[in-house]
């Protein structure tokens, strides 16, 4: 099926992470459930704190928690091996919350295995639609081979509020503009191309994923297109629906025609 090819197109053997704010759980759900049909070498992580909810919605993967660095690996080798999808946390709290995995650990693991999928979540946005960079943001792993970049379109025509925007008085500030303020194509692409924007620099193949596509007019999204075209980016995603609706509906590698 052509989502399941653009899905999989995603996939890159090294440290994927995704960043950003409005489906990243949906993605990397997707990312595992596609990349373990095709019999691809998988284990699952984060950087930050991952809920019960998160989990839930990820699936069928098998977890250990655990900082050495010996156990853990030899726990994903013994899974992947098995045809299953560990998860690798560093530990678990009373509430059920996992807590991520240093950045080096995933580079150490990269390091080891250049043949595995490994994919993180590197980013919190509180299920928000938007996510400004933040000062406490994890840094992303030196080594990383993919960014995902989310965001909502929906936010395209929205408000800057702490309702929608994960950092919004941050938001407010790079875009020059007051709370409350309507978000326009030219504002969104100010905070996406921000130094520490969505990508934080990395020198890795980014992806921006733009879900929501269905819930905004398309002069919108194409507006906001032309105005990243001086964003280094290697793969645009458009995405109908959010959350367990997500569909990608076109694929663009830049340069290139649409798919």
């Amino acid at each position: 099926m052509a989502e399941d090819k653009r899905w999989l197109r995603l996939l890159q053997p090294g440290i994927t992470a995704i960043v950003g704010a409005g489906g990243k759980t949906t993605v990397l759900e997707r990312l595992v459930t596609y990349g373990q049909g095709a019999n691809l070498p998988i284990m699952v992580s984060s950087t930050v704190p991952a809920d019960t909810e998160w989990l839930g919605i990820v699936g069928q993967i098998d977890i250990i928690c655990t900082e050495n660095r010996e156990k853990g690996e030899a726990f994903c080798v013994e899974k992947i091996a098995a045809g299953r999808v560990p998860g690798w946390f560093r530990s678990v709290d009373g509430d059920g919350n996992y807590e991520g995995l240093e950045p080096d650990m995933l580079d150490y693991v990269r390091e080891r295995h250049p043949a595995w999928y490994i994919i993180a979540e590197a980013d919190m946005a509180h299920h928000k639609w938007l996510k400004a960079p933040l000062a406490e943001d994890v840094p992303l792993p030196q080594h990383c081979d993919t960014v995902i970049g989310v965001v909502n379109l929906q936010m395209l025509g929205s408000s800057i509020t702490e309702e929608r925007v994960e950092g919004a008085e941050q938001a407010a500030l790079i875009m020059n503009r007051p709370m409350d303020a309507v978000v326009t194509p030219a504002l969104l692409a100010k905070l996406l191309s921000h130094p520490r924007g969505l990508f934080r620099g990395a020198s890795a193949c980014r992806v921006l994923f733009c879900s929501g596509y269905n819930a905004v007019q398309h002069r919108m999204t194409e507006a906001l297109l032309d105005e990243l075209e001086g964003l280094d980016l290697q793969v645009i995603v458009l995405a109908d629906g959010y959350k367990e609706t997500c569909t990608i509906r076109q694929y663009i590698s830049c340069g290139d025609n649409k798919n």
